[in-house]
């Protein structure tokens, strides 16, 4: 499978397929560039040595001497020996008569086709071993005589010019790659940057925060999705307002025949219709008190519900004043069940929904007096360790097994084998208020045997 491919796969992200879009045909146009470039060069630099071996050709027609009946080739041993050099490889020549009879320079020199009159012809071949290129010119030596000059050089000299062209090409073409891929990632790192912002965003959302998603910065290839999405977020915010509209309708309905019960239950006591049957007065009593806390809790529950619209206001909140205030609240309560209820308010401030807190902690508080036997005792406190402030209550009832830690969370669940008359929803709405804060909410054994429940707030500016 080639990159290309690979790229488009199903999952492959949007950064790979850009990259790969723009990076293959880039390093396919390099190549061509290349390749092109370099064989242009080569041939260029093949002509200038062709006319250099030219030169060296005419260089010995220039020193043909005519003669009656033989032309001579007059050249010093020092012209020969210039003729002959090479840096780079060596030089071979010859000069042959019509008759093909040589006159001067190589013998072993083959005899090739020439060009027409005045113009060399060039040829490859192999001499002495060797991959030489020639030069052969017929020419006019006066007096009616024709000869044919020849000269071969090797390659050595080309070789070397043609590695360093394509070095000097090279060099600079792959930095100037490398350049065009750093520049074409970074592009497409910043051009992808509104999506990782649209992430980030939708990422710190809760389940809670269906409000839309802002499209001032957003790319003009992305708006239409995002638009949709906006829409989904708008039906899914009208089905949970109509969920929390029943649920708050409901809750609202029952309280007034619940209101009616009880007078009702309170009056028939008053007639002495129970006088012969006290405990049944008690557990009816019992079922009301029940049934008027779940309406209680579901209220609140549907009040939680939209409550994260609300934790974009949030305001600095005096826990120990929370604590100071339940206090006056669930006295009584304690009294009655004669639970030794303790407070220890500790100084420490946190960002929140103040009303929001006060509900967490009264749920707190009513759970520990529900389930703590009586003569137990519920301490209530506040305060702040390691700079994260933090709300305790702790008990020393029954406790919860840690197996049942992360159940006891869900709505309506309660423990099998609890006694108290807790409807499973307090932890619950505590869990969601916790949420909203970006608190973290823990079960622990308590020191004298019981449960301790923290909501450890972040610490100010995290």
């Amino acid at each position: 499978m080639n990159a290309a491919a690979a790229a488009s796969r199903p999952g492959t992200s949007l950064r790979r397929r850009l990259l790969a879009a723009i990076l293959l045909p880039l390093g396919l146009i390099f190549v061509l560039s290349v390749v092109l470039d370099y064989r242009l060069a080569r041939e260029t630099a093949d002509g200038a040595f062709d006319q250099s071996l030219a030169d060296a050709v005419f260089d010995l027609a220039a020193h043909l001497s005519p003669g009656v009946p033989d032309v001579a080739v007059e050249m010093t041993s020092e012209g020969e020996a210039m003729l002959r050099s090479s840096p780079d490889g060596r030089v071979f020549f010859s000069v042959r008569d019509a008759a093909g009879r040589l006159l001067a320079g190589d013998a072993e020199l083959p005899a090739l086709p020439a060009g027409e009159a005045g113009r060399p012809r060039f040829h490859d071949g192999q001499f002495s071993g060797e991959t030489v290129r020639y030069a052969v010119l017929r020419t006019d030596a006066g007096h009616g005589a024709t000869v044919t000059i020849s000269v071969a050089e090797t390659l050595g000299k080309r070789q070397r010019a043609s590695r360093r062209i394509l070095a000097a090409m090279m060099v600079p073409s792959a930095v100037l790659l490398l350049a065009t891929l750093v520049a074409v990632y970074v592009g497409v790192q910043r051009g992808l940057a509104p999506l990782d912002d649209i992430e980030a965003e939708i990422g710190r959302r809760s389940a809670r925060e269906l409000h839309e998603i802002e499209l001032p910065a957003v790319p003009q290839e992305v708006r239409p999705m995002l638009t949709r999405l906006n829409d989904l977020l708008a039906l899914l915010r009208e089905a949970a307002a109509a969920q929390q509209r029943f649920l708050a309708g409901a809750a609202h309905q029952l309280r007034t025949p619940l209101a009616g019960l009880q007078t009702q239950v309170e009056l028939a006591a008053h007639e002495g219709r129970f006088d012969g049957s006290p405990e049944r007065l008690a557990r009816i009593d019992e079922a009301i008190g029940r049934m008027g806390h779940l309406v209680q809790q579901l209220l609140t529950y549907a009040q939680a519900e939209p409550a994260a619209a609300l934790t974009r206001r949030h305001e600095p909140v005096d826990l120990k004043a929370l604590v100071e205030q339940a206090a006056s609240l669930f006295l009584d309560q304690a009294l009655a069940k004669r639970i030794d209820i303790g407070f220890e308010p500790g100084a420490a401030t946190v960002s929140g929904v103040p009303w929001l807190l006060r509900e967490a902690l009264s749920n707190l508080i009513d759970n520990a007096l529900r389930y703590t036997p009586a003569g137990g005792v519920v301490t209530v406190g506040s305060g702040q360790t390691a700079g994260r402030p933090w709300l305790r209550v702790v008990d020393n009832g029954p406790g919860i097994p840690a197996a049942e830690r992360e159940r006891v969370f869900e709505r309506f669940y309660r423990v099998a084998g609890t006694h108290g008359d807790g409807v499973g929803l307090g932890l619950a709405i505590v869990r969601e208020i916790a949420a909203l804060h970006q608190a973290e909410i823990r079960l622990d054994d308590a020191p004298e045997g019981g449960l301790m429940v923290s909501l450890i707030f972040p610490a100010a500016g995290a």
